[in-house]
């Protein structure tokens, strides 16, 4: 009678932190840590073990939990992505057909920009999606619509750069390895996407929070490649407003 009590105690736990991952969409390690201890109390799991007996029950019904390291500072962020369905259409539901035609098109012309900055200039943002729109969405819809993308997550302004949202590198991840292959860039240290940071010589890519880690368990303060081992005194940068590594 015990052990069943807990059991239902921890499946409503379980349904309670899916909700609450539901209405919060996007969120920090850190406040996915409170909403653990929030939800469960004293008999709260580590955050690993919460995730990974929660994606155990959601497999079913092709959601699960997944993160993305911030490629500049290291902070992780989480969110309940739909494993299946088109990803850009299901997590943007709230969207308008032409909302959702706008977002698809700005998030293809910043993984596959040229200059492999993964970054397209806002202005530019602002034309291109003027042009994606229905024959009434004015620019000033599209700079309302890319404000919008932005608080949601989808995308990030960067000092007049428009570049990807931590959402969409946490669940975009399989729709851009699908359809984009030959522009994904990958950390030779953390094993994540890489849409800015620095290039080895070898071709070996790292994030400006990798290459920084780097540095520090260097005796030397230098940044060595992790592959070839050699020193990369004058990296390639890509990302926001670098020179940029054409694909």
């Amino acid at each position: 009678m015990v052990a069943y009590y807990k059991m239902e105690v921890t499946n409503h736990a379980r349904q309670m932190l899916v909700q609450w991952c539901m209405s919060a969409q996007h969120f920090k390690e850190t406040e996915l840590q409170a909403a653990i201890q929030r939800i469960y109390g004293e008999s709260a799991p580590p955050l690993q073990d919460t995730v990974d007996a929660l994606n155990s029950r959601l497999t079913r019904y092709a959601l699960e939990m997944r993160s993305s390291m911030s490629q500049t500072d290291g902070d992780r962020v989480w969110a309940l992505t739909n494993t299946k369905a088109d990803a850009i259409a299901t997590g943007a539901t709230p969207y308008s057909p032409t909302m959702l035609a706008v977002l698809k098109h700005l998030i293809e012309l910043v993984f596959t920009d040229s200059q492999g900055n993964f970054a397209i200039d806002l202005h530019t943002a602002v034309r291109e999606a003027t042009s994606k729109g229905s024959t009434n969405f004015t620019r000033r819809d599209a700079q309302e619509a890319i404000e919008v993308f932005c608080k949601d997550g989808w995308l990030q302004n960067e000092n007049g750069w428009v570049v990807l949202g931590q959402r969409a590198c946490i669940e975009l991840q399989a729709y851009l390895k699908d359809g984009f292959s030959e522009y994904i860039r990958t950390c030779a240290l953390c094993k994540e996407m890489a849409t800015c940071g620095v290039m080895c010589g070898c071709k070996v890519f790292l994030h400006p929070y990798c290459a920084d880690r780097l540095r520090e368990m260097s005796k030397a303060g230098l940044l060595a490649c992790p592959e070839c081992r050699q020193p990369i005194n004058s990296p390639d940068a890509f990302g926001p407003g670098k020179p940029g590594i054409p694909h």
